[in-house]
């Protein structure tokens, strides 16, 4: 895996190497970094079931300000760390080893918004749609801000919920 472009293009990072960690490809994260461009630079960002850091890497590689990383596995979180003192980030980024649905309240109790809200939840178990819910519940998301969600093509979301909109 690598950085795909910003100020840190090219670089690699380290994944895990668990069976059930599924890194985003990097053609996937380029063609949405392309479509979000615009809302990159100075944006805050959330990094949820965050895996290796991918997407909150590669936005401050693009001139996000600031990004939360937040993964429940031990392993996951040593491999953001390093990636993040690879890339010599630590005073940009934050890392909680932390359930993710427990962190979405401590977020909201704290009144902290998000302009990115990135989500990779294990595959077909319904933690897309429970991650919908609870983003928009708790409203941690900006009022402009963005939430890209990846989730099986089986799993079925609706259009609309509550504050957030989907296409």
């Amino acid at each position: 895996m690598r950085i795909i472009g910003g100020e840190f293009r090219g670089r690699k990072i380290a994944f895990p190497e668990k069976k059930d960690v599924r890194p985003t490809k990097d053609r996937i994260r380029e063609a949405i970094f392309n479509v979000i461009a615009e809302k990159v630079p100075g944006a805050k960002v959330l990094d949820i079931f965050a895996g290796s850091g991918a997407y909150g890497l590669e936005a401050l590689s693009r001139g996000a300000e600031s990004a939360v990383f937040v993964d429940n596995d031990e392993d996951c979180c040593d491999i953001i760390n390093k990636n993040i003192k690879s890339l010599s980030l630590k005073e940009d980024c934050s890392i909680k080893r932390y359930d993710v649905f427990g962190i979405i309240e401590e977020i909201s109790s704290k009144k902290h918004k998000f302009d990115l809200i990135f989500a990779d939840p294990p595959y077909n178990i319904g933690l897309a749609k429970k991650t919908l819910i609870m983003i928009n519940q708790y409203d941690i998301l900006s009022p402009s801000g963005l939430l890209i969600i990846e989730h099986s093509r089986h799993e079925s979301l609706p259009e609309s919920d509550g504050k957030l909109s989907f296409f």
